[in-house]
C-alpha cells in the first residue's frame, strides 16, 4: 500500500516538473514548435508552397538583422552640461557619488553669451565656442629694404623666386651691381631686396618728386609711402633711397666698345682693324644645335641677351660670319669672351670659353674655329652663350640662324 501510494506521488512530481519545465520555455520557442507541428501535421505540399516560404523567411531574416543592429548600436553619451555662468561643472556627480573635476585644459571661457530674451536655467545644455590655439597673421608686404648675399647656384630668377618678387626688381633694384646684365651675378654679390615689386631709385642732383614719377611711369602719390621718409612738400636730397612700387624702366644693356668701318681703333683690342666684312647672314657657331638654358629674353630671366647652346669642353667654337675680333679677354659673368665686330652693323658675341685660339684684330672667316667650348663666368655648366647684336642693340638668335 505504502509502495501504490509513494510511486503514485513520485509520478505526480514527475509530470508537475515536466509541466514547470514547459513553462518556463521561452514563448518564442514554444510559437514556432507549434507551428512547426501544424504544419507537419497538414502535410503541405511543399514544392507549392517554397516560393511562399522562402519569401517569408527573407523577410523574417531582415527584420531579424535591424532588431539585432538596433540592439549592439548602443547608447549615445550625453553631452556635458555647462552653468549658466558658462564655465563647464567643476564637480560632476558619478554613480558612485563622487565628485570628479575637468581637466583645466579643456575649460571654455570663463563666460559664455547669452540670450538677452531667453535666459537659460542653470541646467540648461549650452553650446560654447572653443578658444583658437594660435592666431592667423594676415600676410603683409616687409617693412623695410633688405640684403642678400648671392651663393653658388644663385640665379635672379631663383632670387625672385625665393622672396616673391619679379626678375625685373631684382635687376632694378641693383643697377649699380647688376647693371640689367645677368652675366654679372657671381657669388658675394650683396643685393638690395624691395618689399615689393618696382624700382629703387638712388636720388641725383636736379630730381624732383614729378620727374622722378616720370622717368618711372607712376604717379607723384606712389612715392608716398611706407617706404620713403616722405611727406607732400617735402624736397628730395641727393643720395637719397627710394622704393617706388609699380615703377618701370628699359633695361639697359651692357656694351663694350665696339667698331664700324668709319671708326676703328678703340675698344679692348688695340687697333686699327682690318679684316673680312660679314654677309649679313649668320651659321650656327657650334656643330650642334641643342638649346641647353635660356633663351633670348627667356620669360624666366628677361634680360638675357643671347642663347645657351649646349657643348662640351673643349668643342670648338666657330665664327657665325666674317669679322674681326675686337674684344678678347674677361667678360665678366660672360666668362671668358670673345667678340667679332662683322663690319656692316652686327656684332656675335661667344661666352664662356675655356681657350682662345685667335688673337686680337684677327681677320677671321665665317666658319673659322675661333676658341673652345667651356663654363668659364657665371656658368652653371659647359654652354656657349651667344649673341647677335645690330648697332648695340640685341638680336634674337633663332631668327637668324638657319
Amino acid at each position: 500500500m505504502n509502495e501504490s501510494l509513494h510511486s503514485i506521488l513520485t509520478e505526480k512530481e514527475d509530470h508537475a516538473a515536466a509541466a514547470d519545465s514547459s513553462l518556463s520555455r521561452p514563448l518564442f520557442l514554444r510559437f514556432v514548435s507549434w507551428c512547426v507541428i501544424m504544419v507537419w501535421r497538414t502535410c503541405v505540399d511543399w514544392r507549392t508552397k517554397r516560393p511562399f516560404l522562402t519569401r517569408a523567411t527573407a523577410h523574417l531574416s531582415i527584420i531579424a538583422l535591424a532588431l539585432t543592429t538596433i540592439v549592439l548600436s548602443g547608447v549615445g553619451i550625453p553631452a556635458p552640461r555647462a552653468t549658466v555662468s558658462g564655465s563647464f561643472g567643476a564637480n560632476v556627480e558619478s554613480s558612485s557619488g563622487r565628485a570628479t573635476p575637468m581637466e583645466p585644459e579643456t575649460a571654455p571661457p570663463s563666460s559664455l553669451p547669452l540670450s538677452a530674451n531667453r535666459p537659460l536655467a542653470p541646467d540648461a545644455d549650452v553650446v560654447a565656442r572653443l578658444p583658437v590655439p594660435h592666431t592667423t597673421f594676415p600676410e603683409r608686404p616687409r617693412a623695410e629694404v633688405i640684403t642678400y648675399t648671392s651663393a653658388s647656384g644663385d640665379t635672379v630668377f631663383g632670387i625672385a623666386q625665393m622672396f616673391g618678387l619679379t626678375p625685373e626688381t631684382i635687376y632694378w633694384a641693383n643697377s649699380d651691381t647688376l647693371h640689367d646684365n645677368p652675366h654679372l651675378l657671381t657669388v658675394g654679390v650683396v643685393l638690395n631686396i624691395l618689399p615689393v615689386d618696382g624700382i629703387y631709385h638712388l636720388v641725383e642732383q636736379g630730381d624732383t618728386i614729378d620727374s622722378v614719377a616720370e622717368k618711372y611711369s607712376v604717379e607723384p602719390e606712389a612715392l608716398y609711402n611706407e617706404w620713403n621718409d616722405l611727406e607732400e612738400g617735402d624736397l628730395l636730397g641727393v643720395g637719397q633711397k627710394l622704393v617706388i612700387p609699380g615703377g618701370s624702366r628699359e633695361f639697359v644693356i651692357w656694351q663694350p666698345p665696339r667698331y664700324s668701318p668709319t671708326r676703328r681703333g678703340s675698344g679692348a683690342c688695340a687697333g686699327p682693324f682690318l679684316g673680312k666684312v660679314g654677309y649679313g647672314w649668320f651659321n650656327w657657331p657650334t656643330a650642334g644645335h641643342r638649346i641647353s638654358g635660356w633663351v633670348f629674353h627667356d620669360p624666366r630671366n628677361p634680360p638675357h641677351c643671347g642663347l645657351d647652346i649646349g657643348l662640351r669642353t673643349g668643342n670648338p667654337v666657330y665664327a657665325a660670319d666674317n669679322g674681326v675680333v675686337v674684344y678678347k679677354g674677361w667678360g665678366g659673368g660672360y666668362g671668358n669672351l670673345i667678340i667679332l665686330d662683322h663690319g656692316n652693323g652686327y656684332q656675335t658675341y661667344y661666352g664662356h670659353l675655356s681657350e682662345f685660339w685667335v688673337e686680337c684684330g684677327a681677320s677671321v672667316s665665317v666658319g673659322g674655329a675661333i676658341g673652345a667650348g667651356g663654363s668659364t663666368g657665371w656658368s652653371s655648366g659647359p654652354h656657349l652663350h651667344f649673341e647677335i647684336r645690330y648697332e648695340g642693340v640685341p638680336q634674337d638668335p633663332q631668327a637668324y640662324l638657319p
